[in-house]
């Protein structure tokens, strides 16, 4: 595929989570401030359920990895695209608006940025496809990040962010060099 063609498979995938994550957010509200689990448990389970209760096509294959949320899915375009969806659930208080803390297992880019002075280039470690037999899944890696606060004895969910991490084969367009990067240092 075409990095055009890419990035709208991107896309695809993104707006499919944002509908079902906002379909449920009500729910999730109520859930934040009912709930008496640690935020980031509950982020997860508010993530799976989302999921679940829209339903996503789904294709029989076990995925792997340091994610909250894998499954192998359909991305209609409008023929069906195998896609690895890697969806990481995030909960941080109420200053963490404008970054996700990622680890290098849940990217297919290479890092590219500047730290301490010195330019950097990491290799992420997490496949730009998935292969199960005949089949090669795309992978979309995104972040669903729950920004809450401290209200008495209970949480206040105040918004979710999510976000789309390029796959490694968008390189190019969104991290060519240290200079021209998505990253911060961290």
């Amino acid at each position: 595929m075409l990095p055009e063609e890419l990035e709208h498979l991107e896309q695809a995938v993104m707006g499919v989570v944002v509908q079902a994550i906002t379909d449920y957010y009500d729910q999730a509200v109520t859930i934040f401030r009912e709930e008496t689990d640690l935020p980031q448990d509950i982020a997860e389970d508010v993530t799976r359920e989302a999921l679940e209760t829209m339903g996503v096509s789904a294709i029989a294959e076990r995925l792997y990895g340091k994610v909250d949320y894998k499954k192998a899915i359909y991305a209609f375009l409008p023929n069906p695209v195998p896609v690895a969806l890697m969806l990481d659930a995030k909960a941080e208080k109420r200053n963490g608006n404008r970054t996700a803390t990622i680890q290098m297992s849940q990217t297919s880019m290479t890092v590219k940025m500047h730290r301490a002075g010195e330019s950097l280039a990491e290799v992420g470690k997490l496949d730009r496809f998935i292969e199960r037999g005949e089949r090669r899944m795309y992978v979309v890696t995104m972040i669903a990040k729950y920004v809450y606060e401290v209200v008495g004895s209970s949480q206040k969910l105040n918004r979710i962010i999510i976000a789309c991490i390029p796959n490694g084969e968008l390189q190019d367009r969104y991290n060519p060099s240290a200079t021209d990067t998505i990253w911060l240092a961290g």
